[in-house]
């Protein structure tokens, strides 16, 4: 009895877990971008995908390639904005590759072929899987010596990044599973095409999509010039000290008043102006005494005949 319940529950548990194996994983995002004549004489396409939160981990996904790519790899990208393709073990098919993805975001990476007609350049990018994707963007860069650049549909928005390159970015929208989206882009080039990243690399400021031209330098001593600057300083210093020394020279001086009248004696007092003998004091006191004194004036004692 306990063995036919068993393979009772087994019957309804299997089908489920089947029907869960089969689900398309949905993608909350999905940055595409696409880089034509980069590198390679080729479109370089890398999609950058995310899955959504709680998604359970290890999933398999299928990302479908277009017919001629060469695909370059499928890695996983961890919170630290780390890639690493290990444990991925990418199967390549004709047009779709199939990984492992331990990671809630991943990076599929590979080359494009586009069409070239003399100077003609023209590729079509198109996403069409059994994943749904909630956001999806495409970002264009604009290859360094492309004129004429047609992009379908019309981007939102066209900003030079910091590399001066100039990138075309598509309004974000979902794309229901099983939908194609489909993006038309042309373009003229020289032939043989110049490659975006041998600009870069060799740092050649003539680059065609800039308008801003180099100033050449002019070679100028600035060394020189704060010496000549400081020469001609301790010059006009020098004039205005001796103009202003001669200028004192030659100004009259002030004449000095003179006084016109004999200066005044110093007042003498009366004991300096009554002239006194040695020995003319009190015989009591020992008080001075004048000649017409008869008596001492301190003390009262008859002066002594002289």
């Amino acid at each position: 009895m306990k063995r036919t319940i068993f393979y009772l529950l087994l019957l309804f548990i299997l089908p489920a877990s089947l029907v869960q194996a089969q689900t398309a994983v949905t993608l909350e995002s999905l940055n595409v971008e696409l880089w034509p004549d980069y590198d390679r004489e080729a479109v370089l396409v890398l999609l950058t995908g995310t899955l959504p939160a709680g998604t359970v981990l290890p999933v398999t996904i299928t990302v479908p390639l277009p017919t001629g790519a060469d695909f370059n790899v499928a890695a996983t990208i961890d919170d630290t904005n780390t890639m690493s393709d290990q444990g991925v073990n990418p199967t390549v098919g004709p047009n779709a590759v199939t990984f492992a993805l331990t990671e809630q975001r991943f990076r599929v990476e590979y080359y494009q072929p586009y069409t070239a007609v003399d100077n003609q350049h023209s590729f079509t990018f198109t996403w069409q899987s059994n994943m749904p994707v909630d956001a999806l963007t495409v970002t264009i860069q604009q290859p360094i010596a492309a004129t004429n650049l047609s992009i379908v549909p019309t981007p939102s928005t066209s900003s030079p990044g910091q590399d001066s390159l100039t990138y075309h970015v598509l309004a974000t929208q979902p794309v229901p599973a099983g939908e194609p989206y489909n993006v038309q882009i042309g373009y003229t080039m020289s032939s043989p095409p110049q490659l975006t990243k041998s600009f870069l690399e060799s740092g050649d400021s003539d680059l065609p999509l800039l308008d801003v031209e180099p100033v050449a330098d002019a070679g100028f001593d600035w060394q020189l010039l704060l010496l000549v600057l400081g020469g001609l300083i301790l010059a006009a210093t020098g004039v205005w000290y001796f103009t202003n020394l001669r200028a004192a020279k030659a100004r009259p001086s002030k004449p000095r008043p003179q006084r016109t009248g004999k200066r005044p004696s110093p007042p003498t007092t009366k004991a300096s102006a009554t002239p006194q003998s040695k020995g003319n004091f009190c015989h009591q006191c020992g008080q001075p005494l004048s000649l017409e004194d008869k008596f001492c004036r301190s003390c009262g004692t008859p002066v002594k005949s002289r």
